[in-house]
């Protein structure tokens, strides 16, 4: 019980901190270097490009601008008058897609602008977030993003014996700070399997194999991890402990998954998760293996920042 109510507290802290930082970081900037507020949302360059893919994709970064508070036309294809310009352009990279957006101001100047290099066609929608937040802010398009990750797994508690494969439930909720090469990670665990319970409250890291929207990684990493075996007998409400045992202590876990949606703000994950600890129960020796779904959300810690604040 102890282990559990310090993991609830520790990510407590970990969310209020993130929504104050998340909150006061975007606050800042789009009160000091916040772009023009009126400009006109301009198709650039497609050739190669179905037209409605590129207009659907303008459409896209319209929405996008003016959820970050910044009055734009719907998409057009030529400018009339000197006046500021989002400019989207799309062009084929070999078998990729080059997805770029810039901020021009009335003389045709560019100010700023950002790139997104993409799969296909299909990975714009997910990406449109990135890419306009990266301009508007003025930051990396790989810059790093903080996720609330929640989920769940099945599989075994105990290495020696296959009787009950599959019968373990795992809940997990953690935070990761993302970058599209890698991944930090800090995540509590908690499970149970007939008379055996793990709970696990762990620090480690992902590395992605590629920088899209859909990536196999693997990870690992250390953590505090506590056992308990129970045995009991007895009916429904008589019932009485016959057999009880114990431990807390470090140990290590390895993680191989595929992370869906990237680009987003919510994200999916599925992985094959094993956690190792440093010691033994008398009566068995728990190492859990788990097949496990997570999703992952960033906008929770901007609602949640926005509500600690005011």
């Amino acid at each position: 019980m102890k282990i559990r109510l310090t993991c609830l507290r520790f990510f407590a802290v970990l969310i209020i901190f993130n929504c104050h930082y998340t909150f006061c970081h975007v606050d800042a900037t789009q009160v000091s270097d916040g772009p023009n507020q009126s400009a006109i949302l301009l198709i650039g360059d497609h050739q190669g490009l179905d037209e409605t893919d590129v207009q659907n994709a303008a459409l896209l970064v319209a929405e996008e601008l003016r959820a970050q508070g910044i009055a734009v036309s719907d998409p057009v294809h030529e400018v009339p008058t000197s006046a500021p310009v989002y400019r989207v352009v799309l062009r084929r990279s070999g078998e990729k897609i080059l997805f770029h957006l810039s901020q021009e101001d009335a003389t045709g100047t560019t100010l700023i602008e950002r790139e997104l290099l993409l799969a296909d066609i299909e990975d714009i929608a997910p990406s449109t977030p990135r890419l306009v937040l990266a301009l508007v802010h003025q930051e990396p398009v790989i810059f790093p993003t903080s996720f609330f990750d929640v989920g769940g797994a099945l599989g075994t508690i105990d290495s020696s014996s296959n009787e009950d494969f599959f019968s373990i439930a795992i809940v997990g909720i953690g935070w990761s700070i993302d970058k599209l090469s890698y991944s930090v990670d800090m995540a509590g665990r908690f499970s149970g399997q007939n008379t055996t319970r793990f709970n696990s409250m762990s620090v480690g890291g992902r590395y992605y194999f590629r920088k899209r929207n859909r990536s196999v990684y693997v990870g690992g990493g250390l953590g505090v991890m506590h056992t308990e075996y129970r045995v009991t007998s007895g009916a429904l409400f008589w019932e009485y402990t016959t057999d009880y045992e114990e431990k807390l202590g470090m140990g290590v876990y390895g993680v191989l998954g595929i992370e869906f949606l990237r680009s987003a703000h919510n994200r999916l994950t599925l992985d094959l998760r094993v956690d190792r600890p440093f010691f033994k129960l008398s009566h068995r020796d728990v190492m859990p293996i788990t097949l496990g779904i997570t999703f992952s959300t960033s906008r929770l810690f901007n609602r949640l920042g926005s509500c600690l604040l005011f």
